[in-house]
């Protein structure tokens, strides 16, 4: 297929465009808005925005791996009322606002059926992978489709200064991007890269050390700036441990979990894929567009490797790439339209967007948990050891160790990953004698930190009594958590 640009796209029909996928976002995430337990990791960024506010220090007060981009994200959310509701709008105007790039980068390229239908079709993959809630990606994600959309443009004018102006923006967002989730360094290094080599073939040679430093810097500057802040309060170790020590001492997945997972990742991701290859052959004789979106593919897909594991919403950031590739097949005319079609069924199949339901059960599940925390608190704080770590923010209840995330503490994958020994951190806890302890009554998350474990049980069995049971329901999993309380 030949390349065909939509040509010039007046303002009025992008304001429409946005106005579309803005209201489809909506329409797709409407039923999981209030949801306080939509997913564990982003009720847990929450809670540390939230906690920021009073003074909590990450990785100090609260610990994670997370950049602090993310939190001071979550940070802001915290400032409104409902903060539950904030994040979860706030990450449906990333998403529409990405698609809406996806479709600008598209119509530089091909018709303006398959820029709007990739464009929709990145908010469709969002609910399979995880991404209807406030994952990491969700939010980078515009950030680094907006610094491809300025590469893309300005890395074949490189010669003119108004293209060096936006490659030092495009690299600019790409930093920002790392500030939120350290994996965007490979797209990050991607986009560099490619700018590099067209200063090369520019014939800049012997000039084109100075803007590659300056990429590199400005891709470096947040990240910098955040470890010398931590650096001058004296928490400078704590910082380091976070961001570079912890992920390399983190233990692998059992490869039998591996295994599992790798290949329900594979199956979910098959059908894109295959769109995606569908439209890449078709501009198999446009070198320099088919380069790109390779290359941006393969770095999105280094950047998921990275990671060890497989769960779906590690692929999230390969969606911006596949929706634009695919964008290309769906702009064949009637067959791209039938694609489009069969690319709806299929995804549907692992996404329902009309389940309110589960959104009211998780919040009458919460409110019940909250409660039961709440009564029969025997005044020693409360330890979330396996349930939503979001009943901290509900009950006001203070932590009572920087190792928050109830992974943190349960899981053999994360046992000792942080600077603090979690065995002993365990023990240090549970002599300050919490008076109510949740804990599910069957352990959620494989292998277990069996000496944690044991000890909280042996605690629970001596000085508490089970006061009560909630069963939590999740998006295709539920779980019963008990509620310990009354502890002497």
């Amino acid at each position: 297929m030949a390349l065909e640009a939509g040509g010039a796209t007046s303002v009025k029909r992008l304001i429409w465009i946005a106005v579309l996928l803005s209201a489809v976002a909506l329409a797709l995430r409407c039923s999981t808005f209030g949801n306080p337990n939509l997913g564990v990791d982003e009720q847990f960024y929450l809670l540390v925005g939230q906690r920021m506010h009073g003074g909590a220090l990450p990785y100090v007060d609260v610990w994670d791996r997370k950049p602090l981009g993310l939190f001071l994200l979550y940070w802001l959310f915290a400032f409104f009322p409902d903060p539950v509701l904030a994040y979860q709008w706030g990450a449906a105007a990333f998403a529409a606002a990405t698609a809406w790039v996806i479709c600008r980068l598209l119509l530089d390229c091909t018709r303006p059926q398959g820029a709007l239908l990739g464009g929709l079709a990145y908010l469709v993959l969002l609910g399979p992978f995880n991404g209807f809630g406030g994952q990491a990606p969700v939010f980078y994600n515009l950030l680094i489709a907006t610094a491809a959309l300025l590469v893309w443009r300005g890395a074949m004018q490189l010669h003119s200064g108004r293209a060096i102006s936006r490659i030092d923006v495009a690299m600019s967002l790409c930093g920002l991007a790392i500030a939120v989730k350290p994996t965007a360094i490979f797209e990050s290094a991607f986009l560099g890269l490619w700018c590099a080599a067209a200063l090369w073939r520019d014939g800049r040679r012997m000039t084109m050390i100075a803007p590659i430093l300056r990429w590199m810097l400005l891709g470096a500057i947040p990240t910098i700036a955040i470890g010398a802040v931590y650096m001058v309060i004296g928490h400078g170790n704590e910082w380091w441990h976070a961001m570079v020590t912890s992920s390399l001492t983190k233990q692998v997945r059992p490869p039998e979990q591996l295994s599992f997972l790798s290949y329900a990742l594979a199956v979910r991701i098959g059908p894109v894929a295959l769109l995606s290859l569908w439209g890449l052959v078709g501009i198999r004789s446009e070198r320099p567009l088919l380069a790109f979106l390779a290359g941006w593919l393969l770095a999105a897909t280094a950047g998921l490797l990275a990671l060890l594991s497989f769960f779906a919403h590690y692929a999230l950031p390969l969606l911006v790439p596949l929706s634009v590739a695919a964008g290309l097949a769906f702009a064949r005319g009637g067959a791209g339209r039938i694609g489009f079609a069969a690319f709806i069924a299929v995804y549907a199949l692992w996404y329902d967007f009309t389940d309110f339901n589960l959104s009211r059960q998780a919040r009458q599940e919460m409110a019940q948990l909250s409660q039961l925390a709440q009564a029969h608190d025997g005044g020693g704080g409360m330890l979330v050891f396996d349930g939503p770590s979001w009943l901290y923010a509900m009950t006001g209840k203070r932590f009572l160790s920087p190792l928050v995330f109830p992974q943190h503490l349960n899981s053999e994958i994360e046992r000792n990953v942080s600077h603090l020994d979690t065995d002993r951190e365990i023990d240090r806890i549970l002599a300050r004698r919490p008076g109510v302890v949740v804990m599910a009554l069957r352990p959620r998350n494989e292998p277990v930190n069996r000496y944690a474990t044991d000890r909280v049980r042996a605690y629970i069995a001596g000085h508490c009594r089970r006061v009560g049971a909630v069963t939590l329901h999740e998006r295709g999993d539920e779980a019963p958590i008990g509620v310990f309380g009354d502890c002497r």
